[in-house]
């Protein structure tokens, strides 16, 4: 090498990455045009006179992440640390607080973005309540699911809409009916109401979506305000024909395909088919609890983008 290159190149890149010197402070100073600037920065690197390394910062998980993405063929994974990985709340609030800084990270103005419900999704919405408000007041936040009992339940989409909207200065879009309706019939005269088919209309075409991963395991699926309104033998059906989670209450088994049900046919809201095809689908979920059905959802390729835990991201890494 040009010993005076090499020391014009060694010189450029020392007042660059060690003095923090701009690339128009360095032309003036060395009388150099910056396109010349960004040219010996350039060749620094190529030639090996620098040589950059990202070092892992602890509580990151970048090679989680990556063998995440690789493996199931992932846009993104987002793995948080949590400190109690048994402890449902405090997953859903350390795993929500991730799910925060990726929406807050890829929202557009005037993306529209649907949500679903869950635990997860309340961490997510609590966490987007204590940031600095981000004003997109052409932002629409759009309900995936009708209403399940209490409106005012925080986990539930309704509110779970109004407070996200909130936060971003944005507009809710809420659901005009019920999540379960009292009979196939009643659900599918609910569907032809107009407001109810512009809302999902809106939904079908959103640009990103925010969904909790459930599990159907019988310790786990206990929802109050869902099951009083269904049959007895409505979870048992589910279990017995291989139910391991659901999504938006659309149950799946093991290879992420619906399992028709008694419930599948009263939901009023987005189904999988329809999630799948939005741009963007970004699950929010961990727990062992909860580890088959976010198995089975990545390998159906029913979500784009993973927000989990590093303790659920490396079990998801165990078995195929």
């Amino acid at each position: 090498m040009d010993f005076d290159r090499a020391r014009l190149l060694a010189k450029v890149a020392r007042l660059y990455y060690e003095q923090d010197m701009t690339q128009a402070e360095i032309s003036g100073r060395l009388g150099l045009s910056r396109q010349r600037v960004q040219r010996l920065l350039s060749n620094a690197r190529q030639e090996g006179i620098v040589k950059i390394a990202i070092h892992p910062i602890m509580g990151f998980f970048s090679e989680l992440e990556r063998s995440l993405e690789a493996r199931f063929g992932l846009s993104e994974a987002l793995v948080v640390e949590t400190s109690a990985p048994g402890n449902q709340n405090t997953l859903a609030r350390e795993i929500g607080a991730g799910a925060a800084e990726y929406m807050a990270r890829v929202l557009k103005p005037k993306d529209k973005v649907v949500l679903s419900w869950g635990n997860s999704l309340l961490g997510m919405v609590n966490a987007l309540a204590s940031r600095t408000p981000l004003r997109m007041p052409d932002l629409r936040l759009i309900q995936a699911l009708g209403s399940l009992g209490d409106p005012n339940v925080a986990m539930y989409g309704g509110e779970l809409v109004r407070r996200a909207a909130k936060a971003f200065g944005a507009k809710p879009i809420l659901f005009p009916a019920p999540a379960i309706a009292a009979s196939k019939a009643m659900r599918d005269a609910l569907y032809a109401d107009p407001h109810v088919r512009h809302t999902l209309d809106l939904a079908r075409t959103a640009d990103l979506a925010l969904v909790g991963i459930g599990s159907s395991a019988s310790d786990s699926i206990a929802i109050p305000d869902l099951w009083r309104f269904l049959p007895p033998d409505a979870l048992p059906e589910l279990l017995a024909k291989g139910a391991v989670g659901s999504m938006n209450l659309r149950y799946f088994n093991s290879a992420g395909r619906l399992v028709p049900s008694k419930i599948n046919d009263r939901v009023i809201g987005l189904n999988l088919d329809e999630m799948r095809k939005i741009p963007r689908v970004v699950g929010v979920a961990g727990g062992p609890s909860k580890l088959k059905a976010i198995r089975a959802a990545l390998k159906a390729r029913l979500i784009d983008v993973i927000v989990t835990d590093h303790v659920t991201a490396t079990e998801l890494l165990g078995k195929s």
